[in-house]
């Protein structure tokens, strides 16, 4: 499934590239820095999904996403586009969760970072460890996970309405695919 995911991920990685580029694949008020935090999610999703991830690209990403997320937030509500903002503050939220237990491992607990490759381990470390880190609230996943399913129901919604543009739709489908992949990885956490 995580080779799958990965395999989508690139898909709208290259489709958010190539729409930065090439106007026809636009939609009405498409902002571009909405493209950079998909390819940004996108790649750190891709990682995530196919090898171990170091405490050090976890915190990185950690504080890419924090950004990306208090953007998102501030933009909100002001912006002609503010549902595209709502599924980058969505999505930075489920980075976020994901990369903060690898991010805060202590050195004692470093496979803490491998929960990340293939998801199929706890989100921390077993207590036999002894190492320290920030274990994300269970009701705090859950509540991140309800947003990734009502932002995926909105785009779903969106990619079946003939009316508007095609690119929407398309723009749609992409953020879709991103919400089953964060869905999943979040999942695979607890």
């Amino acid at each position: 499934m995580a080779g799958l995911l990965a395999t989508c991920m690139v898909a709208v990685i290259a489709y958010c590239v190539a729409r930065s580029f090439i106007p026809a694949l636009q939609s009405p008020g498409h902002r571009p820095e909405v493209d950079l935090w998909h390819v940004a999610m996108g790649w750190a999703m891709v990682l995530m999904l196919l090898i171990p991830v170091t405490q050090l690209v976890s915190v990185l990403w950690l504080v890419v996403f924090v950004v990306g997320l208090v953007v998102a937030l501030t933009r909100l509500g002001r912006e002609a586009s503010s549902a595209a903002y709502a599924g980058v503050g969505m999505g930075c939220a489920a980075m976020v969760v994901m990369l903060l237990p690898a991010a805060t491992a202590s050195a004692s607990a470093e496979p803490a970072h491998d929960h990340l490759h293939h998801h199929q381990q706890a989100a921390a470390p077993s207590g036999s460890m002894g190492g320290s880190w920030v274990n994300v609230p269970t009701v705090v996943v859950a509540v991140v996970f309800a947003g990734l399913l009502l932002l995926l129901v909105a785009r779903l919604l969106q990619t079946t309405r003939r009316s508007g543009p095609r690119a929407r739709r398309v723009d749609a489908l992409c953020e879709a695919t991103m919400a089953v992949a964060m869905g999943y990885m979040l999942l695979s956490m607890s």
